[in-house]
């Protein structure tokens, strides 16, 4: 039976097309814009300039139309559309527009120079009127466009530039109108930016293209935020946006326009609501034409609010948007003073009706909420800093903001929210709770509001608590997995810690109910989390667990800043006593726990023991105090390892706990402050617990933390330290030994020497077990390395010992097997050599050598392990954990030989230029793409350094011509699809992409190509003085790109285009300035544009129409003229399968993707393209010939494949995907 043959997937950047595709049409705007604003106001400093360009462009425009005319009566009306008109229609529109705009500008020159009109004075003389008729003129150009493109039929490109022109003249030139009035928005000026941004929307509907309806409409509403936000612009500039809204929502009200488009629509128009209000939200005036409308309260952000709902949501009688109370919601946000409560008192009135409503969906229920109470956090957070304003003044009766917020409005939403919980129309983490987390995150409205407003968030969030645990206890239905359960914990329980922490920022010396306050928090979530406690139940791994201990540290610092020293040392023992005590009870002193509770208890430990040793420390605890702290510490572990007698669960899984714990158990010895009364009972509990239960990392370990524990000990110990201080005054064992980097005490070797005595303690218990001993070569490691330790510190002088222990070590890790000690043995060889250098003195032999000796060990042990001989003597577990331990030691190791030979530079800087070579050649050799990649930066990194090392007078910066050819190879091995690797299986990050038929070599090399060359040619034609080579380079390589890029549609490499070609033409237009910078200008905005087309055309992507049900366009600008296709036969003159019989197939072997299979013979087609039916399915499918001879190429290049059992099957998934699959023939499957 023959192998399956590899499925090709024939196209599945679908999503980048579309991508390209907005992204080129916004980009292209942009930069039409900027090419506009540039040359009017930058480029031109002469007023005849502007007739003469205003003259050369409106004659390009007049020829251009012209050759329409020629094309229309040489070929007829119905032509085929084709690139030549559709480029030079594009030209056409914006030659056009550039000339009504110039010649307008030289009209208004010429009319003062013969005193035809006035001006004014000053040294602005412009008309202010000047913008109206430059808009008149632009609305002249386009009519005409527009009915030379629908009498000649022309597609999307032109269209696009007619819908783009009067919005890129209107965002260019209205910060040099506003010059013109002043800064004022006056009337001229409002007409012409609502004039022209109303008819890029008209006549996007006219040209019937619903991606530039979307377009214009988005300009529109953008532009008023544009000149807010703008250095020259006004908040009050915002105000433009109530016209927009409204001229949005009078187009949505046409039936027949596309819902969909209209519902896209409308989230752009809802965020620009939204954004204005938001800088609009310091008393804004509503200003139109010049003139005030109105003022705060009801000024702008009232006008944006009610835009949204008479302009927009009213026109669409909500048919076009279903969640207009969402919206309405959310547009409360930023209103002020009465226009806010008015409409809080209509928004919480309307929440009431809609959560009543039976006919109201719960989905919109939830969304209204939850944009209420996004609402309020916004108004909240900005009412908190007005501590001295009023929301409400009426007659006698005032309402502070701050109070209004937190008292009246948030008590309000908070009722509601608990309401429609009960109601089971709020879930949650989607109701009261979310508004308890966001208003306990407001911290400046917790510092001005009353105490009550944070017992509100903390009464209310223990009834949610007590709530969830009591469904949760009552109900076996509502168990949730555990992961989910714990987030909605942290959801419930943060209000309360983040409300409490923040009040206690500024808490009065007398205020005593904000000082307890954190206490009773704390006791009332252990008290409601104890009421509701299954039986055994820990509450280690919950974050209620959490929240306890963090409110007892908030009421910890919240009360010893003001206390003397005494008291805070009083108070500190007390917390830590309450905080031990309950990890005590929680961790295994009441109730047996699993390793894991036991394991988070030990890491809170751990956190209480830092802060408790921190304060005892800063505050001058005296020895009692100190003692006693280390005695409550250690209490805790004491206490369940007394519990702890027998472990019931062995499981691997409980055996890495129990080694995470014990060593988290060693860092808090770490945290002695008595002198020994802390470290010195944890690092036996440890030694002991790890000799009776064989852990296996804590052993080897062990000997670490006893050499950190004397070293840091004895530096810092004191007369009044209980053991440190005897340890010291100990005849020749107090004595410091400098075998390590640090000073260490020859004590340490009592620390060491106790490992392996409890191991020769345990070793004749573990030699009776029924199932054998568990000590091995790699148990007794560790108490072996601590054994010489022990014997090395004892020596007069200890440099010569580690070159020895290091060796037997080596040989006795490989005779017995431990390959936990080749994971760590080139560092040792390392440190082993350095101290042997440093004995031998200052001779002929360098300490830097150390660094080769730890890189030829390195290599030295990745040759072992290619060869087998490293891990000859060692025994394989089939375990994970112990698996990674064989697979990974051969990287390991060759990580650690690159590593320190890269640090060899002092010897000569060709070393590590060597081994950045090595390393590629390591990547290409075994498949490692990250390795060969990587090295390739290394190389021109130290290959910078040897120059300038060892080669001073060559300049360093020549070392960039490496990256650069590197770059041009990887990008002709893309170009050229040659495979580097060979057939050696690929190692990359992702796991999926590990089969080396699934690893795109042509994208790899051609990114990375591409980044190599163009980053360093930056560099280098700094260096050179001739910046213009990166702009050059930068559109010649995105030539490449889009070349090969649209001809095997590659999605990458139209990405680099799109961003490549306009950047590299700015960039040489910026380098030589001038005209030849409007050029570039004009040439990238055209090629974005140009390229928009392509992605729809070449990309396959269809334009929507603005008409409900009309038919989607497909541009054809782009596309190869298609070529006579023979029918598409099966090689070797194999037999048809029956249609029904490959859907039959298809749907066994492929159920996810929706296939359609093509007939054997093809129905009549016309000259375009062949078209396929079958019986199964009431449509047929046309293939374009391009598809076709590419179909064609690959089945034949398949030489290895049986077609007498497999057939080739075009397949089209859910996704958009279209993959030749390989199905077998039903001959053979029978």
């Amino acid at each position: 039976m023959s192998q399956s043959p590899q499925n090709t997937v024939l196209r599945s950047d679908y999503d980048a097309s579309i991508i390209g595709l907005y992204a080129s049409l916004v980009a292209g705007g942009l930069m039409l814009a900027y090419a506009i604003y540039y040359v009017t106001v930058v480029n031109v400093s002469d007023d005849y300039s502007f007739l003469t360009l205003g003259i050369i462009t409106g004659a390009t425009a007049v020829s251009v139309i012209g050759m329409h005319e020629w094309f229309r009566h040489q070929y007829g009306k119905d032509r085929v559309e084709n690139p030549i008109e559709e480029y030079g229609g594009a030209i056409a529109v914006l030659m056009g527009a550039l000339s009504a705009v110039w010649l307008s500008r030289f009209a208004v020159f010429y009319g003062k120079e013969m005193s035809w009109i006035e001006v004014q004075d000053g040294v602005v003389w412009m008309p202010v009127w000047l913008a109206a008729l430059q808009t008149a003129a632009i609305l002249l150009v386009m009519e005409i466009s527009t009915f030379s493109i629908r009498r000649h039929s022309l597609g999307t490109l032109p269209r696009t530039v007619v819908v783009l022109a009067p919005l890129a003249v209107v965002f260019s030139g209205v910060k040099i109108w506003l010059e013109y009035s002043r800064g004022e928005l006056e009337e001229f000026i409002t007409i012409s930016v609502v004039l022209l941004t109303g008819s890029a929307i008209l006549y996007s509907l006219r040209l019937d293209r619903a991606v530039l309806y979307l377009l214009a409409s988005g300009a529109a509403v953008g532009l008023p935020i544009f000149m807010a936000l703008s250095s020259w612009g006004e908040t009050e500039h915002a105000s433009l946006l109530v016209p927009a809204v409204v001229l949005v929502g009078i187009t949505a009200t046409d039936r027949s326009l596309s819902k969909r488009m209209i519902e896209n629509g409308s989230g752009a128009v809802v965020a620009a609501i939204l954004f204005c209000q938001i800088i609009a939200a310091d008393g804004t005036h509503f200003i139109i034409a010049g003139l005030t409308l109105s003022q705060d309260p009801f000024g702008l952000t009232f006008w944006l609010w009610v835009a949204l709902l008479v302009g927009w949501f009213a026109p669409t009688t909500m048919q076009r948007t279903p969640a207009m109370p969402v919206g309405l919601a959310l547009a409360l946000a930023l209103l002020s003073d009465e226009a806010a409560m008015v409409a809080w008192f209509v928004g919480l009135s309307a929440f009431v009706y809609l959560e009543t409503h039976p006919l109201a969906r719960d989905w919109v229920v939830r969304a209204t909420y939850v944009a209420m109470v996004a609402s309020w956090t916004i108004s909240s957070f900005i009412g908190a800093g007005d501590s001295e304003g009023n929301i409400l003044d009426f007659g006698g009766l005032t309402l502070s903001v701050v109070d209004g917020l937190s008292l009246v409005l948030f008590p309000a939403i908070l009722a509601l929210g608990i309401w429609a919980q009960s109601r089971h129309r709020l879930r949650f983490y989607e109701g009261p709770s979310v508004l308890l987390l966001l208003a306990s995150f407001n911290v400046d409205l917790i510092e001005e509001a009353h105490l009550l407003y944070v017992v509100i968030i903390l009464v209310a969030t223990l009834y949610q608590l007590n709530s969830f645990l009591r469904i949760r206890s009552e109900s076996e239905e509502s168990q949730l997995d555990w992961g989910i359960e714990i987030a909605f914990m942290t959801l419930i329980v943060s209000p309360v810690v983040l409300s409490t922490l923040f009040s206690s920022f500024d808490i009065q010396s007398d205020d005593v109910v904000s000082r307890a306050l954190p206490l009773i928090a704390a006791s009332g979530l252990f008290g409601i989390c104890h009421r509701w406690r299954k039986e055994g139940e820990s509450l280690s791994l919950r974050p209620e667990m959490a929240a306890i201990l963090f409110l007892i540290f908030v009421f910890l610092m919240s009360n010893i800043d003001e206390a003397s020293s005494t008291d805070a040392i009083r108070m500190t023992l007390a917390c830590t006593a309450l905080a031990v005590a309950l990890l005590a009870f929680e961790g295994g002193a009441a109730f047996h726990t699993t390793p894991l509770e036991r394991l988070i208890g030990i890491s809170y430990l751990s956190i209480v023991s830092l802060i408790s040793a921190v304060i005892i420390s800063e505050e001058g605890a005296d020895m009692i105090a100190s003692s006693t702290r280390d005695l409550l510490i250690i209490a805790a572990p004491v206490i369940v390892n007394f519990r702890l007698k027998t472990l019931l669960d062995l499981s691997q899984e409980a055996r890495n706990f129990g080694t995470l714990t014990l060593s988290i158990l060693l860092i808090i010895g770490l945290t002695d402050t008595s002198g020994g009364l802390l470290a010195i009972p944890v690092f036996a509990i440890a030694v002991q617990r790890s000799a009776k239960h064989v852990s296996t990392p804590v052993l080897a370990c062990l000997p670490i933390f006893a050499v950190i524990y004397a070293s840091l000990f004895h530096s810092n110990h004191d007369a009044n330290d209980i053991i440190w201080n005897a340890m010291a005054e100990l005849p020749y064992l107090g004595e410091t030994t400098d075998l390590l980097a640090f000073d260490t005490p020859r004590w340490a070797s009592i620390l060491l020497f106790s490992i392996p005595a409890a191991v020769a303690f345990y070793l004749p218990i573990e030699r009776v077990r029924e199932e054998g001993s568990r000590f091995g070569p790699e148990q007794l490691f560790g108490p072996a390395l601590a054994l010489l330790m022990g014997i090395a510190f004892l020596l007069p002088d200890p440099r010569t010992a580690p070159i020895m222990i290091v060796a037997i070590l080596t040989y006795v890790a490989w005779k017995n097997g431990v390959v936990l000690w080749f994971w760590v043995s080139p560092i040792a060889w390392f440190w082993a050599s350095s101290q042997l250098f440093d004995y031998m003195g200052d001779g002929p032999i360098e300490p830097e050598l150390a660094r080769v000796v730890g890189g030829l060990a390195g290599f030295f042990q990745y040759a072992l392990v290619q060869k087998g001989v490293l891990l000859q003597n060692a025994v394989r577990d089939e375990a994970p954990e112990q698996a990674q331990l064989f697979d990974k030691l051969g990287s390991a190791s060759r990580v650690y030989g690159y590593s320190f030979f890269l640090l060899s530079g002092e010897l000569t800087g060709a070393l590590p230029f060597i081994a950045a070579l090595f390393a590629a050649w390591d990547g290409l050799r075994n498949g490692i793409p990250l390795l060969l990649h990587g090295s390739v930066f290394v190389q021109s990194v130290t290959l910078w350094d040897w120059i300038s090392e060892d080669f001073s007078p060559t300049p360093p910066d020549n070392a960039l011509l490496w990256p650069i050819a590197v770059g041009i190879v990887m990008l002709y091995i893309s170009w050229s699809r040659k495979d580097p690797y060979g057939s050696g299986e690929m190692m990359t990050i992702l796991p999926e992409l590990s089969d080396d038929d699934s690893f795109d070599i042509e994208k790899d090399f051609g990114l990375f190509g591409s980044a190599f060359f163009l980053v360093a040619m930056l560099l280098y034609s700094a260096f050179i003085d001739f910046e213009i080579a990166f702009g050059i380079s930068i559109v010649i390589l995105s030539l490449h790109h889009v070349v090969v890029g649209f001809s095997r549609d590659h999605g990458w490499r139209r990405m680099i285009s799109l961003v490549g070609m306009p950047s590299g033409l700015i960039y040489t237009g910026l380098d030589q300035g001038e005209l030849t910078l409007v050029l570039m200008l004009f040439l990238a905005a055209l090629t974005l544009i140009g390229q928009a087309v392509l992605y729809a055309s070449r990309g396959g992507l269809e334009i929507g129409s603005t008409i409900e049900g009309a038919t989607p366009f497909v541009s054809e600008v782009g596309v190869r003229d298609p070529e006579p296709e023979e029918p598409l036969m099966d090689k070797d003159e194999r037999p048809d399968p029956d249609p029904s019989e490959l859907s039959d197939q298809s749907e066994e072997i492929d159920p996810p993707s929706e296939e359609e299979e093509s007939d054997s013979e093809p129905v009549e087609a016309g000259l375009h393209s062949p078209l396929f039916a079958s019986e199964t399915a009431p449509f047929g499918i046309r293939l374009d010939p391009p598809l076709v001879s590419n179909l064609r190429s690959m089945i034949d290049a398949n030489n290895s494949v049986d077609f007498s059992q497999w057939s080739p099957v075009l397949g089209i998934s859910s996704n958009g995907a279209i993959i030749l699959n390989w199905e077998r023939n039903a001959s053979e499957e029978e």
